[in-house]
C-alpha cells in the first residue's frame, strides 16, 4: 500500500498558502508542477469554484470526458453584450472586473476543431466529447461541447480552495483562466435541477483545469456516498500513483484528451461473459454508474440471474434491479471483474450494489444507449474503494484496492 502522508507534510500543506498561476498556453505544462492540492468535492461530483473580482462561488459538476470548463451564462447577443439575470448562479461578467472575452484575434485559442474519433495499436475506435470553436462575424470565439452547451469562450481569476479539516485551508488562484461561457446549457438525462451551475474539465485538453493549473498527475480514492458526503481529488505532488499499485497503459490515440483503456473481457464471479474481442472503456469520475455497451450488459444481466437464483429482476431508472432476503450481505453476491491489460479490475461490491429496499437490490450499471458518446464507461460507483492514479504525460493509471476512508482517516492522524 502507498504510505500515509507524513504528519509534518501535512501540517505545511495545511497552512494557508496562496500560489498563484498565470496561464499562457504557449507554456510547456510539464516544466511546472503546483504544490500538492486537495479538491474537495461532494458525493453527487460537484466542486466550489470561486469565480472573478470581486468574486462568486458556483458548483461544477468533475467531469474526466468534456474538454472544457463551463457554466451557465447571462443571455448574450451576437457583441456579447450581456443581460443583468436574476439567477444568482449565472456568471455575468460585466460584473467582474477580471473578465475577458476571447477574441478570435487570438489565433492560438480559436478557431479549432477536434475530430470525434480516433484509433489506436488495438484496433479500438474511441468515440470523443468533441469540442468546436469557430468565429462569429463580431470576433468572437464561440464554443459547442458535444450539445450540451454552447456559447462564448471567456477568461477571468478562479479560486480552489484545498480542504482537509474545516478550520485550515490553502488557496490555489488562477488567472487568466478560460472557460466557457453558456448561453445554452442542456443537462445530461438525470441531472435535471440537481443544482450544478456546470461542469470543470479533468481532461488533458489545453483548456481543461488540470492544463490550466500545470498538473500532470492526480489521483482519487472514492469512498461510497453513505460514508460522508466530502471527497477529495489529490492534484499535483500529493498524487498518489506508482509505488505497489498496479500500471495500466491508456489507450493511445490521436487527440484523446480523455481517459481510455483497452478492455479484453469482463468476468461475473469465475464465468468470463467475453474473450474474444476487445473494446475501449473510458474512466470517467464524472459518470456516476458504470455503463456497458448493450450486448455486454444484457450478458451480465443474464449470468446475474443465474448466479443469484430464483429472484425476480425489474429495472428502476434503468438500473438491474431484483429482490433480495431481508438483511442480505452485499458483500456476499457476485463480484464483477474487467479484464485490463496485465490487471484485472474488480469493482468494490460496495459501489456495484445499491440497497433499494429491505427487501431489493440494484446493480449500479446502466445499458449504453445510441445517444451514449461512450459505449463502456467505468463511472465512480464503480471506482469505490480503489486508489486511482493518472499520469497523464506518460499516459497511464494506477490502480490498487483498498477501504478508501479508513486510508483516508489513517492518514490524518
Amino acid at each position: 500500500m502507498v504510505s500515509s502522508i507524513p504528519l509534518l507534510f501535512l501540517l505545511l500543506l495545511l497552512h494557508f498558502t496562496v500560489p498563484t498561476h498565470n496561464f499562457i498556453l504557449e507554456d510547456d505544462p510539464s516544466i511546472y508542477q503546483p504544490n500538492g492540492f486537495f479538491l474537495p468535492f461532494e458525493s453527487n461530483l460537484y466542486v466550489e469554484i470561486t469565480i472573478g473580482t470581486p468574486t462568486r462561488t458556483f458548483n461544477l459538476k468533475l467531469d474526466s470526458s468534456t474538454h472544457l470548463t463551463y457554466l451557465e451564462c447571462d443571455s448574450c447577443d451576437d457583441d456579447h453584450q450581456c443581460s443583468p439575470s436574476d439567477t444568482t448562479k449565472h456568471y455575468d461578467g460585466k460584473s467582474s472586473n477580471t473578465f475577458s472575452p476571447i477574441s478570435c484575434n487570438n489565433s492560438s485559442l480559436c478557431p479549432n476543431i477536434l475530430s470525434n474519433n480516433s484509433t489506436n495499436h488495438y484496433n479500438v475506435t474511441i468515440t470523443k466529447a468533441s469540442l468546436s470553436l469557430l468565429c462569429t462575424p463580431s470576433d468572437f470565439c464561440r464554443y459547442d461541447v458535444s450539445s450540451f452547451s454552447t456559447g462564448y469562450l471567456v477568461s477571468d481569476t478562479i479560486q480552489l480552495t484545498s480542504s482537509i479539516t474545516d478550520q485550515e485551508n490553502s488557496l490555489s488562484i488562477v488567472h487568466g483562466f478560460v472557460f466557457g461561457c453558456g448561453t445554452s446549457n442542456r443537462a445530461p438525462p438525470g441531472e435535471e435541477n440537481s443544482g450544478v451551475d456546470g461542469r470543470v474539465s479533468l481532461t488533458t485538453h489545453r483548456f481543461s483545469l488540470l492544463s490550466q493549473l500545470r498538473v500532470i498527475r492526480f489521483s482519487h480514492c472514492l469512498w461510497p456516498s453513505s460514508a460522508g458526503s466530502r471527497n477529495f481529488i489529490r492534484l499535483g505532488s500529493v498524487a498518489e500513483y506508482g509505488g505497489d499499485m498496479m500500471l495500466v497503459p491508456m489507450l493511445d490515440a490521436t487527440e484523446s484528451y480523455s481517459y481510455h483503456l483497452t478492455l479484453f473481457g469482463i468476468s461475473l464471479e469465475q464465468e468470463r461473459l467475453r474473450s474474444n474481442e476487445t473494446s475501449a472503456i473510458a474512466i470517467d469520475i464524472g459518470t456516476y454508474y458504470t455503463h456497458l455497451e448493450t450486448s455486454l450488459y444484457e450478458k451480465v444481466k443474464e449470468e446475474l440471474m443465474t448466479q443469484i437464483g430464483p429472484m425476480v429482476a425489474f429495472e428502476v431508472d434503468e438500473l438491474m434491479c431484483f429482490t433480495t432476503e431481508v438483511g442480505l450481505d452485499i458483500d456476499s453476491l457476485p463480484k464483477l471483474t474487467l479484464h485490463f491489460q496485465g490487471f484485472n479490475y474488480t469493482i468494490s461490491n460496495k459501489g456495484l450494489y445499491i440497497r433499494d429496499s429491505p427487501t431489493s437490490l440494484c446493480m449500479a450499471l446502466v445499458r449504453s444507449t445510441m445517444d451514449d458518446e461512450e459505449k463502456n464507461v467505468l463511472g465512480a460507483s464503480g471506482l469505490v474503494d480503489h486508489a486511482v492514479g493518472y499520469d497523464t504525460s506518460q499516459r497511464m493509471l494506477a490502480f490498487q484496492q483498498r477501504d478508501c476512508l479508513t486510508d483516508f482517516v489513517d492518514g490524518m492522524l
